[in-house]
C-alpha cells in the first residue's frame, strides 16, 4: 500500500492515538474516508500543518489536542467505517460490542 491516501490515513490515526483514540489502520472516518480526487489543496496544506505539529520536538500536545478536537475531519466520531472480510461495515464506537473482536 502506498500513495497519498495512505499517508493521509496514517497521519490522522497518528493524531487521534496522541488524543488517547487508537483505531485500527482498516477504520475509516472524516478526511481518511474522503477519496483522493475529494481532497483539496487546502486539505492538503492543513494536513503538512497537522504533520509538522506532530513532527514537532517537543510535541506541543496542547496545539494537537486543540486541532483534533475543533475539525471533524480529524476527530474520531461515535460512527465510523472498517474493513472486514465481509466487506465495509458501519461500527457504532459506543456500543460495548464494538470492541469486541467477532
Amino acid at each position: 500500500m502506498r500513495g497519498l491516501w495512505f499517508i493521509r490515513g496514517n497521519l490522522v490515526r497518528d493524531l487521534a492515538s496522541l488524543n488517547k483514540m487508537e483505531l485500527l489502520p482498516w477504520d475509516l472516518w472524516g478526511i481518511i474516508d474522503e477519496q483522493e480526487e475529494n481532497i483539496t489543496e487546502k486539505d492538503r496544506q492543513f494536513l503538512d500543518q497537522t504533520a509538522a505539529f506532530i513532527l514537532a520536538d517537543p510535541i506541543p500536545f496542547p496545539e494537537l489536542c486543540s486541532i483534533y478536537e475543533e475539525d471533524v475531519r480529524l476527530r474520531v466520531p461515535p460512527v465510523i467505517r472498517t474493513y472486514l472480510e465481509t466487506g465495509i461495515q458501519t461500527v457504532n464506537l459506543l456500543e460495548k460490542e464494538a470492541f469486541h473482536a467477532t
